[in-house]
């Protein structure tokens, strides 16, 4: 059953839709002023598209907040409602108040953006000693580390169990890709660097740092530096994802939850209500709305200075609203229907937000959904494109389009591989005792094959439990992992590579381009170490 349409709902749900959605502030028009978009229209529309199970979003012009809506569900299967002051996990968008941090530390002079992480951390390294050396905290946060997209997220994602120690030992093993300032990929673990940087320079851990030194001081106070800080009772809403082909999300495992490992790369959660405070502070430059100023103009202005070309989304180049696009310190900067657009967007397990500020024009934009889908940044661009006067891009109609094919031939490719085999493929070349058998990585760390004598071959991936489960053969030594949980849509083969009769090591890759790309089974190197 889907709980899109308000006519679809429960009358309770859509009666809370309906009022939230027209308890936006009434704008006093001018003659000179545009009539402001139908805002809860189309973020209807954008449910529609995504086929969300829950929505919140929120627009402020000119310092006022002109719309403040939540619709849906909160969690599949419940009466519990979508609200505006519902905590979201706002994932990545928490890299910006890492920068934040680090920015006050410039401004007290206690961190350099251009001198070496080892500066602060010393045990920091890279692949290449010569990296290792120059390697400063602004590549820390600009994605032009050589390292490929989403290198080492296995050790925190989706349950990994890396501590920040962790990831630090791991980074020398991650092999480059690219020259070093090369390319942009983005990246995850370099961020918890920059999280140690603050805790060794400051004393105080991340979360403790951000909530005193930003948070309380912005007006975020409802805002949670870590899930682990939600007060209890609070209104937190719940992830979902879903099986290839299903028709509605499933709430997620709560083992995914993001753990304090992932703080200075994704682990803040934020109402609309605070997100729209954040946004007003970044259009003050810096200042909180009782006047304190806790950025110099100059680190105000650093922060959005744009290092790393990213390229700008075929989507937006084809409509002709950008054309150039950059990686600043934990924001993207772009032109955007000829104005300086800022944004970053976050994916935590089962929900999506996207945060977009139109500076020149004194716009904000947050909206976020309770699905793995990009529901949240056609919204935003969106109504951004519509408030600047471009109605002919309707974006929500072409990238909902485009979003419901790709989903549909990535379920028939996942569902072609797992189907039945043909009967003309090779069987294993070894006994199934053969592969069993304990493999190593240099970063991730130890996977096991077991063989039971009821389903065959099993796979513990260590760091992990929601990554276990039994193996299903292919085609001669390839096996794939369908993963129990299938709403991850995760599923990757398993090469066993032979040499002499004998195992010798595990490649990995992900089946489908609808997996996430922190599921980097293809950067690991699993060497047999039992034998």
């Amino acid at each position: 059953m889907k709980h899109l349409l308000i006519a679809a709902m429960p009358l309770s749900l859509a009666l809370a839709s309906v009022a939230q959605a027209q308890a936006q502030p009434a704008v006093e028009e001018t003659e000179a002023a545009r009539p402001l978009p139908d805002f809860a229209t189309d973020m209807q529309r954008t449910i529609q598209a995504f086929d969300s199970t829950g929505m919140v979003a929120a627009v402020m012009v000119d310092g006022e907040v002109v719309f403040h809506a939540a619709s849906g569900l909160a969690e599949e299967g419940t009466e519990r409602a979508v609200t505006q002051d519902m905590l979201f996990p706002i994932a990545s968008i928490s890299k910006a108040f890492t920068t934040t941090a680090l920015a006050i530390l410039v401004d007290r002079g206690e961190v350099e953006w251009d001198a070496p992480i080892r500066t602060y951390v010393p045990e920091f390294s890279m692949w290449d000693p010569w990296v290792s050396e120059r390697f400063t905290v602004r590549d820390a946060l600009t994605h032009r580390s050589g390292l490929p997209l989403g290198a080492g997220d296995l050790l925190i994602w989706p349950d990994g169990d890396a501590e920040p120690k962790d990831v630090i030992a791991a980074l020398p093993h991650l092999r480059p890709t690219t020259g070093f300032r090369a390319e942009y990929a983005y990246d995850n673990l370099l961020y918890i660097v920059a999280g140690e940087i603050i805790e060794r320079v400051s004393g105080k851990n991340w979360s403790d740092f951000v909530t005193s030194e930003i948070l309380l001081p912005v007006g975020m106070e409802d805002c949670a530096a870590d899930m682990s800080l939600i007060p209890p009772g609070t209104p937190v809403v719940t992830g979902h994802e879903r099986a290839a082909g299903a028709a509605d999300g499933v709430p997620i495992d709560e083992r995914l939850n993001f753990s304090p490992t992932w703080s200075a790369a994704g682990g803040i959660w934020c109402d609309t209500g605070a997100m729209m405070k954040w946004g007003q502070f970044w259009l003050d430059g810096g200042v909180t709305t009782d006047g304190t100023r806790l950025l110099s103009e100059e680190q105000a202005r650093e922060v959005w200075k744009g290092v790393t070309p990213q390229g700008v989304s075929g989507a937006l180049r084809r409509a002709g609203s950008s054309h150039i696009s950059n990686y600043a310190l934990g924001w993207s900067v772009q032109d955007f229907e000829g104005t300086l657009a800022v944004s970053h967007g976050g994916g935590a397990p089962g929900v999506v937000s996207h945060f977009l500020m139109l500076p020149d024009k004194d716009i904000v934009i947050f909206s976020a959904t309770n699905d793995y889908r990009g529901a949240a940044s056609t919204f935003n661009f969106h109504t951004a494109s519509a408030l600047l006067g471009a109605p002919e891009n309707d974006f929500i109609a072409d990238w909902g389009a485009a979003f419901a094919k790709a989903e549909a031939e990535g379920t028939q490719l996942i569902a072609d591989t797992a189907s039945t085999a043909p009967a003309d493929i090779a069987p294993p070349s070894l006994p199934l005792s053969a592969y069993a058998g304990t493999y190593r990585d240099p970063w991730y760390g130890e996977v096991r094959i077991i063989e039971t004598e009821a389903a065959g071959l099993f796979i513990d991936m260590g760091r992990s439990e929601i990554l276990d489960g039994a193996l299903t053969h292919v085609d001669r030594d390839r096996f794939a992992a369908f993963w129990p949980d299938s709403s991850l849509k995760a599923d990757a083969f398993v090469d066993f590579i032979t040499i002499e009769g004998k195992v010798a090591g595990i490649r990995m890759k992900a089946i489908s381009e609808l997996t996430d790309f922190s599921y980097d089974f293809h950067d690991l190197q699993l060497e047999r170490v039992d034998e």
